[in-house]
């Protein structure tokens, strides 16, 4: 997901996969970009459910 001012100063948001997820607060690998392994180690470095105690992890 990206967000951007395009040439008219006004917001583009980018959500190939749509803002679901992000807005609903859920945690998922995109297996276009990481390994279940990669995932796994993301997973253990940021530690999103100490960050966000809604986030709701989906693996």
């Amino acid at each position: 997901m990206a967000v951007r001012l395009d040439t008219h100063d006004q917001i583009t948001v980018c959500a190939p996969h749509g803002l679901n997820d992000l807005l609903d607060g859920v945690w998922r690998r995109n297996p276009s970009r990481a390994s279940p392994e990669i995932s796994r180690q993301r997973l253990a470095r940021h530690r999103p459910t100490e960050r966000w105690p809604g986030v709701r992890i989906v693996t």
